[in-house]
């Protein structure tokens, strides 16, 4: 876009996105345009996350498929040699655990991505203030051999990198530091949930933090195709990287606005909302 500073014409460019509308479709994005991808899909049938949207009263076989569908999208627009992130949690059904971070990596290695890591995000104990049903169950109604059930206090943080090739940069000014270095050197990375309000299940800050430092440079283009409340934005903002995001359910703009302090006077700010999700 154009601006005009004392009759000169310059351009200012957009650096942050906000789109409401489906990510399976993300059009607005041209092909191989995005340097890092981070993201969480909504759980499957566990968390209420709007009147729209994926994983809610759902086969899991509709929920994988939904999935997919964004990350045939999550394939185009990003660059060669890149990598995509995603956190995701344990699945829980009455037939019994469905495997959902191994689902992802089949899914992910089918469209053509290296699986490069594997991260345990560890909540503390006590996370969700209560113990989950069948656990409670266990401690006070069947507290027998054979009755074992547990309160699940982890999630998977699954790295990938795209086919291809990307000249990682090897200036002074890029370097990450040593206290850094030995704080994410490890498999398991404790942490404590989000204390941003506003969505059921946004992820801490720290996790895309921590990510974009390691797989991007400054200026360079993050993505998260199911924002939530915008903790993916924040971020990138903060480490001064530019952001597109996308949610389908509009109720959450607000909430986005208001985690990554939303400047409606900047030009470098931009807000796109698909006439069906009007």
């Amino acid at each position: 876009m154009w601006v005009f500073i004392d009759s000169k014409k310059i351009s200012i460019m957009v650096k942050h996105t906000i789109i409401i509308g489906d990510s399976n479709d993300m059009k607005e994005i041209k092909s191989e345009k995005i340097h890092f991808v981070i993201t969480s899909p909504p759980y499957w049938n566990l968390k209420k996350y709007g009147a729209k949207g994926i994983g809610q009263n759902e086969a899991y076989s509709k929920y994988l498929a939904d999935i997919k569908n964004v990350l045939l999208e999550v394939k185009r627009v990003l660059a060669p040699g890149r990598f995509a992130v995603i956190n995701v949690g344990t699945a829980v059904s009455n037939e019994g655990m469905k495997p959902i971070n191994g689902d992802i990596v089949k899914m992910m290695s089918d469209l053509g991505f290296n699986f490069k890591k594997e991260i345990i995000w560890m909540k503390p104990k006590g996370t969700q203030g209560l113990w989950q049903r069948g656990t409670t169950k266990f401690l006070k109604r069947e507290p027998f051999p054979g009755y074992f059930n547990l309160n699940i206090m982890h999630e998977y943080v699954l790295v990938f990198q795209n086919d291809g090739e990307w000249e990682i940069p090897h200036e002074k000014k890029f370097q990450l530091t040593e206290e850094f270095i030995k704080e994410v050197a490890w498999s398991v990375w404790p942490m404590r949930v989000s204390r941003l309000k506003g969505h059921p299940a946004p992820f801490p800050i720290e996790l895309p933090e921590r990510l974009i430092k390691l797989y991007t440079v400054e200026n360079e283009t993050v993505l998260d195709p199911f924002a939530g409340i915008g903790t993916t934005m924040k971020a990138a903002k903060n480490l001064g990287r530019d952001s597109i995001i996308y949610e389908i359910n509009s109720e959450y703009l607000e909430a986005i606005k208001s985690t990554v302090d939303w400047d409606e006077k900047s030009k470098e700010y931009e807000i796109k909302i698909r006439e069906t999700t009007k």
